[in-house]
């Protein structure tokens, strides 16, 4: 796809709307509609790994132009595990403790808003870190998680985690005080079922917090095709504020604000993940700084992403 023009317009068909229906097949793909319109038609946004990210000429929301047919072809064992730089969680097991530092920063941002540490439910708990930090520090916290590997993983590590997708669960309305959404909405196949299952969920005053890159960002806009959170076959949508919020308003939730999102991290994190751009040195940095054990100096970094508030109406 080296021919590939930014703003090229795309035609699709209405034969291409058969891809939503046909039988899912292990390893293929099908067209990935825009999760704000609903359609198919797209402008070419930039073209990465030999992926299209694509542009909805409508709403401007960005997304892959393909998705994998089903969730299972991404989320085993691998995902989790492996060490590639770009892509799955890279080495997160080894990563889980400064992964909990900046879970611990979130939860303290909620004693501004709920005061009551309540019910908590995570939505794509993975390992089940955040809920065993939400847990540690007095909230009835439980996660969603929609590959086995994880969620069994979290529950063997003390976690209370469900397995499968949050709008198949039918957990009881009305039943949480707080529901967090961290780097999953740009994995969904429906972000709006699921912000639509949120808003049921949560008890009237609820508090959704959420955290996503941010396509409209500085980083994103500046490093173009290079921008370290395009993943084409993991990330299908790409937001900003002004993409997700009608988003999240058609969810009967209401917008309380956005703002830039951080995370801790160590040299030898953001030397793992700088292998993307240039394998030497920052193999050798990545290794040097393993053995040396860097994580306890951990700092705050912006990376590109953003956190948004919602809530439940009263």
């Amino acid at each position: 796809m080296s021919d590939i023009v930014t703003g090229q317009l795309i035609h699709t068909h209405p034969r291409d709307r058969v891809s939503e229906a046909v039988v899912a097949i292990p390893g293929s793909t099908v067209l990935n509609p825009c999760a704000n319109c609903g359609g198919f038609a797209a402008l070419v946004h930039v073209s990465v790994d030999d992926e299209r990210i694509v542009r909805c000429p409508g709403c401007g929301l960005v997304r892959q132009e393909l998705r994998p047919a089903s969730p299972s072809d991404l989320y085993d064992q691998s995902y989790y595990m492996h060490d590639v730089p770009k892509g799955g969680y890279a080495n997160y097991v080894l990563d889980a403790g400064i992964n909990r530092r900046t879970f611990h920063r979130r939860l303290r941002s909620f004693e501004r808003r709920v005061p009551d540490r309540g019910r908590l439910l995570d939505v794509g708990a993975a390992l089940g870190d955040f809920v065993l930090e939400a847990s540690a520090l007095g909230w009835d916290a439980e996660g969603v998680e929609i590959s086995s590997f994880a969620a069994e993983q979290a529950r063997l590590r003390g976690a209370r985690v469900h397995t499968g997708s949050l709008e198949q669960l039918g957990l009881p309305s009305a039943s949480y005080d707080v529901i967090t959404l961290y780097d999953a909405i740009e994995h969904l196949f429906d972000p709006a079922g699921t912000l639509t299952e949120i808003s049921r969920l949560l008890r009237p005053g609820g508090v959704l917090h959420l955290v996503t890159p941010n396509v409209g960002g500085l980083q994103a806009r500046l490093l173009g095709r290079f921008w370290y959170h395009y993943k084409p076959g993991e990330h299908l949508y790409y937001f900003s504020p002004d993409t997700l919020r009608p988003l999240v308003e058609r969810s009967d939730l209401l917008w309380d604000g956005w703002a830039p999102s951080g995370s801790y991290v160590t040299l030898s994190y953001v030397f793992n993940r700088l292998r993307h751009y240039s394998r030497q040195p920052f193999a050798a940095f990545d290794s040097i700084g393993r053995k040396l054990r860097l994580g306890p100096a951990a700092f705050y970094l912006y990376v590109g992403e953003m956190e948004i508030w919602g809530s439940r109406p009263r």
